[in-house]
């Protein structure tokens, strides 16, 4: 506040105000950031050296008991490759440097592909994977292949994380119209826990997992994926949305133009 003179008399005074409310906001983010990022490190971290120090130290008495310290030591070590790998994928998408190559693709091999690569993992978690396509070729003009199979790698793998014995997961593609132009649906639906209503708005951003409605202990995710999957999709001038109902299960449809946008 600054005071207005007048003959050197105080005649009034002028007050810049400013809304700081996003300032705060993004401020917050950011402190959220690096506090998941130093709690998601630390973890796995702490695990290395105190497992790797029994080992050292010639703790364990079996041969039976040193595989399965390797064996922790080996998960975390990937989980923290898991971790830096898309720490960085997401920074260079946020920063506008994704790196997509750009040819047409068929939508239903790569469904049929994706169907295949987790057909194993259904058979060992007792868990009834299909993959339902049209008859008639589903054809992107314009996308990155290699990018949209990471899309559903993720959606998958986060599939079959929440997903328990006995229940069902499901891809589903087909035509569809998205702002007014032909499009391709891509469904994955699961029969997992579900996701509390008051969850669904924040799903897709870094980190969600770290402390929402489902917890990383039994889960093993970075809660980078889906943050991950609405970059690309949105790179490809696309959308995702999310439909859940606690104990039932969850559905992510993917709308994807078939030509890019003129």
């Amino acid at each position: 506040m600054t005071p207005l003179y007048s003959r050197d008399q105080v005649r009034g005074a002028v007050a810049v105000l400013r809304d700081v409310t996003e300032e705060v906001l993004l401020d917050k983010l950011r402190k959220d950031f690096v506090a998941n990022v130093s709690h998601e490190l630390r973890t796995p971290l702490s695990m290395l050296q105190g497992y790797s120090e029994a080992l050292l130290d010639d703790i364990p008495s079996t041969p039976e008991e040193r595989v399965e310290l390797v064996q922790v030591i080996h998960d975390e070590s990937l989980r923290m490759g898991r971790l830096v790998r898309d720490l960085l994928d997401l920074a260079r998408m946020e920063a506008g440097h994704l790196e997509l190559y750009f040819r047409e693709v068929e939508v239903d091999s790569l469904i049929k592909r994706m169907h295949r690569k987790f057909t194993v993992l259904a058979k060992e978690r007792g868990i009834t994977l299909s993959a339902v396509i049209p008859e008639q070729p589903l054809i992107l003009e314009h996308a990155d292949e290699d990018r949209l199979e990471q899309v559903m790698t993720n959606l998958l793998d986060n599939a079959f994380r929440h997903t328990g014995e006995g229940a069902r997961i499901a891809i589903k593609a087909e035509p569809a119209v998205f702002k007014d132009h032909p499009a391709i649906r891509i469904e994955v639906s699961d029969e997992g826990q579900g996701i509390p209503p008051g969850d669904l708005p924040f799903i897709f951003e870094r980190f969600y997992k770290a402390d929402k409605a489902r917890t990383r202990g039994s889960s093993g995710g970075t809660g980078l994926g889906l943050a991950i999957v609405k970059n690309i999709v949105e790179a490809h001038h696309g959308s995702i949305a999310a439909q859940s109902t606690l104990g039932q299960g969850t559905t992510f449809t993917l709308m994807l133009p078939c030509s890019p946008p003129e």
